[in-house]
């Protein structure tokens, strides 16, 4: 709730700007030149003690005066078409992928009970966790792009040896397709993880909204 606290006062006060956005893909024009256009609410799903609150925010969106397309800023808690927050996605995805004894089910509880609603008795259901993991495996080209970064600071990584010997756990998929997913989702925590300690920065920032979170 921090975050989403400091990036609407920032909001408020006019202070978010569009470098980080990548140039318009219709026209080039740098997004440096994007001009505020309009805000859109969103409500973010946070879990505090065990409750899922609801946290209304704005994104801003900027528009290109060459062309007049527009543009989303997603700030750092954000991820296009999840209520749920980027650390919360991450999180529970990480749990899962990482653990090769986890299962939707367990992953979803925390202390022996699922994240739930104040207002009623609904949790937090395991098929969340699948739909995270599904997610997060289509950022290839954030996670691409961020190997070839880490791979141009130090040629000798071995971390595409390390992607090559990743293992999905056969209880964990029925098919093929399933599979795939689960060895994009682990790749890109590999990834993710180094390009943190190799750049003391998320993939999540400026990389993910330079290259539009695809």
């Amino acid at each position: 709730p921090e975050k989403i606290k400091a990036y609407q006062e920032k909001l408020e006060k006019n202070k978010i700007k569009p470098d980080n956005l990548p140039p318009c893909p219709r026209c080039a024009t740098d997004s440096i030149y994007f001009k505020e256009h309009a805000y859109r609410n969103r409500i973010f799903l946070i879990i505090v003690d065990m409750f899922i609150k609801k946290i209304l925010s704005a994104l801003l969106r900027f528009k290109c005066p060459g062309c007049g397309k527009t543009f989303t800023y997603y700030p750092d808690f954000a991820i296009p078409y999840k209520h749920y927050t980027r650390q919360t996605t991450a999180f529970f995805s990480r749990s899962y992928v990482k653990n090769p004894d986890a299962t939707y089910q367990t992953t979803v509880m925390v202390d022996d009970s699922a994240p739930g609603y104040p207002d009623d008795e609904k949790t937090m259901a395991p098929s969340t966790i699948h739909r995270f993991i599904t997610h997060l495996s289509l950022l290839t080209t954030i996670a691409q792009k961020a190997l070839d970064l880490i791979l141009q600071e130090n040629p000798a990584s071995d971390i595409c040896r390390n992607i090559a010997a990743l293992n999905v756990p056969r209880q964990k998929y029925k098919t093929a397709a399933r599979k795939n997913i689960l060895l994009k989702c682990m790749a890109f925590f590999d990834v993710e993880a180094l390009f943190h300690h190799t750049f003391n920065t998320s993939i999540f920032t400026k990389l993910a909204i330079r290259y539009a979170f695809r």
